[in-house]
């Protein structure tokens, strides 16, 4: 995939420093890399500012986007760094992720303890996930990334995010199995995964 004509115009015109051509270029683009940031970090006010700072890089980097890649996919990698050194950081001042979750209003308070219960066991396995197998998980299963876009972000090869997505759905899988007892009641935890 390669820049379009529309793109390379924006690009070229937010390198001369117009700023509208730049949030032109990324707009539509920008809860995608929230939710991406989101699901690596899982704390909103982070995920927030990491898609700030990973905006304030590609903006000063613009000289060094060749063009011979789809811009979203080189905005996607600076985005997928910005989260490694975020975490990277929060790992030295010995942080632990704070998630927020939202909440459906039409729940009652148990409800919304027990879905809350659910998903902090089902991203607690997710993330004892490596990030080799975690990254292309999230970007599939959750933010909807297609296996040329994940092969681009990460520098690897299709076959490669197709291998490490099964890898990382079987260990998900066996993850979900040892916590049965938690997940009662809410889920039955199969052998099988369902296809994809």
């Amino acid at each position: 995939m390669v820049s379009t004509p529309e793109q390379r115009e924006l690009i070229c015109r937010a390198r001369n420093g117009d700023k509208a051509a730049f949030e032109t270029l990324i707009g539509p683009q920008l809860d995608r890399f929230y939710g991406l940031a989101y699901q690596l970090i899982r704390n909103e006010d982070d995920a927030a500012d990491v898609v700030q700072e990973a905006l304030i890089k590609a903006y000063r980097s613009l000289g060094s986007f060749r063009g011979d890649a789809d811009f979203f996919t080189w905005m996607a990698r600076i985005l997928r760094n910005t989260v490694l050194d975020e975490l990277k950081r929060a790992v030295r001042r010995h942080e632990e992720p704070v998630e927020t979750l939202p909440e459906s209003l039409d729940r009652s308070l148990e409800g919304k303890a027990e879905q809350k219960e659910l998903r902090e066991i089902v991203h607690g396995c997710i993330s004892q996930l490596s990030s080799k197998l975690r990254e292309p998980l999230v970007m599939f299963d959750i933010e909807g990334y297609s296996y040329e876009e994940i092969s681009q972000i990460l520098g690897i090869n299709i076959g490669t995010v197709k291998s490490r997505l099964n890898r990382a759905r079987e260990s998900l899988r066996q993850k979900l199995n040892k916590q049965r007892n938690r997940l009662a009641g809410w889920v039955k935890v199969s052998d099988e995964l369902p296809a994809s």
